[in-house]
């Protein structure tokens, strides 16, 4: 089950950086694959499971997906790993991923900053599927947790 996860966020990263989009057909995937494990690990009790943890990230993350801040596919995504994950695990997941992103956001800042020389205040673009894929590692897999 983890390494379906896993897959499934390792593609979406690269997707991210291959075209700047994450594939619905992968979403979709995600999505079919998170449900199985659920019906076959919890029976009809892992469908309700199922639909609370696909719907938290996009009822939590819907107004910065409004004002831009945030991708559809960013969210999708959130949403498959709900699909997996507990209900623990997923809102442990979606603060990491945030903190990740912000750890990500600072160093490309820095960089561009001693490197290019660019003024505070433009826009940077992030891939934030990749926050997502460090934050399951660091939920998961216990990576950086005592």
């Amino acid at each position: 089950m983890n390494l379906t996860l896993l897959t499934h966020l390792t593609l979406a990263v690269v997707m991210d950086f291959g075209n700047g989009r994450i594939s619905n057909r992968l979403i979709v995937s995600g999505l079919i694959w998170g449900l199985a494990f659920r019906l076959l690990g919890e029976g009809s009790a892992g469908a309700v499971h199922f639909l609370m943890n696909i719907s938290i990230p996009v009822i939590l993350l819907f107004l910065l997906f409004s004002l831009c801040i945030l991708g559809a596919g960013d969210i999708k995504l959130f949403s498959i790993a709900g699909g997996f994950l507990t209900l623990t695990q997923l809102c442990y997941l979606i603060p990491v991923a945030f903190v990740v992103g912000a750890v990500i956001g600072a160093g490309k800042i820095v960089y561009k900053k001693v490197t290019v020389g660019y003024a505070i205040g433009t826009k940077t673009f992030m891939h934030f599927s990749t926050a997502i894929l460090i934050g399951y590692f660091i939920v998961v897999w216990g990576w950086g947790i005592a």
